[in-house]
């Protein structure tokens, strides 16, 4: 047993040092990191992807041994890139990319390959140039692309994947944490495999707002209040579905206190598991949790994280 864990019952961590795989070209750029992860969930693949502003995309290898920078386009390597999702267009996968700070979404190849920009939503709701519109994360549910503005308008848009054609729009500007449908900031989304709906994360509002694929509202489920939940990863284990939860701050923030990880369960919403990576497993950079993804391998579980302001990456094993 190690001697610092963290978490409670079968989701129990601990930290392995020994998988800080950084590319010594990248670590310079790592203070940067303000993103998340996407795991090639592929048959015999396991790779995982993610933007490092200053360096571009980063691939994890399976066993989390080791990472290579993908070069991409010069114009675009400095850009952040506040998720990344993969998925599949005319059968071949492709990196999905929402740039927060520049208005757009941005799809390439696995190896670097700009294929397709999706520029500012045609919606009658980003008509005025007063409306900001500032895309924090996506999902590609079949054909349909969702993207979250969290950082702007909090409107959740819709385009084919086929013909990148805007399709909806739902949500808008939360007044106050009861007021359902809409979001304070729609920081992170995904696709609830249990319940087949969007799980949209509401930041401030510490709530999971469930939400179906015309965008009509279904529900609202609470985490602790103060959490700031960023994003929201699922993962399997023993026919049981899971998510993961990033959190920005902690409830007890004004004690001071690191943000934790959460894991829920993915049917009820239960919260299962708290881990600390600072607190309890001594990950000093590790104040602000801003992506973390459940990563098996080998049948093990590993929790790859990503730390905020300063980024810092780093990975937890699961203690049995």
């Amino acid at each position: 047993m190690p001697d610092k864990t963290s978490g409670q019952g079968a989701f129990t961590f601990a930290l392995r040092d020994d998988l800080y795989t950084l590319p010594g070209a990248a670590e310079e750029h790592e203070v940067k990191l303000h993103g998340g992860f996407a795991i090639d969930n592929r048959p015999d693949k396991g790779q995982i992807y993610y933007g490092m502003p200053g360096a571009g995309i980063m691939r994890i290898s399976a066993d989390l041994k080791s990472q290579d920078i993908i070069a991409i386009p010069e114009d675009l390597r400095d850009i952040n890139f506040h998720s990344t999702k993969i998925g599949q267009f005319d059968g071949k996968e492709r990196l999905i990319l929402p740039a927060n700070g520049n208005e757009k979404v941005v799809v390439m190849d696995l190896e670097g390959k700009l294929e397709h920009t999706l520029a500012r939503p045609e919606f009658e709701e980003y008509k005025s140039a007063d409306v900001g519109y500032l895309p924090t994360d996506t999902v590609l549910i079949d054909d349909t692309l969702y993207i979250a503005d969290g950082y702007g308008a909090n409107y959740i848009s819709s385009a084919d994947a086929n013909g990148f054609n805007w399709k909806s729009i739902f949500g808008g500007k939360a007044e106050s944490d009861t007021d359902d449908g809409k979001f304070s900031t729609a920081h992170g989304l995904n696709l609830n495999p249990v319940h087949n709906h969007i799980d949209i994360c509401d930041r401030p509002n510490s709530r999971i707002q469930a939400h179906g694929f015309d965008g009509g509202f279904l529900g609202s489920y609470k985490l602790p209040k103060g959490a700031f939940l960023c994003g929201i990863n699922y993962f399997q284990k023993e026919e049981r579905w899971y998510a993961v939860v990033g959190c920005l701050n902690d409830p007890d923030k004004g004690e001071g206190r690191p943000a934790p990880i959460y894991i829920i369960d993915a049917e009820s919403y239960e919260l299962l598991s708290i881990v600390r990576p600072k607190e309890e497993l001594g990950v000093e950079l590790a104040e602000h949790i801003h992506n973390a993804v459940m990563h098996v391998h080998d049948g093990v579980l590993y929790l790859v994280c990503q730390a905020w302001n300063p980024g810092h990456y780093f990975v937890l094993q699961q203690v049995v």
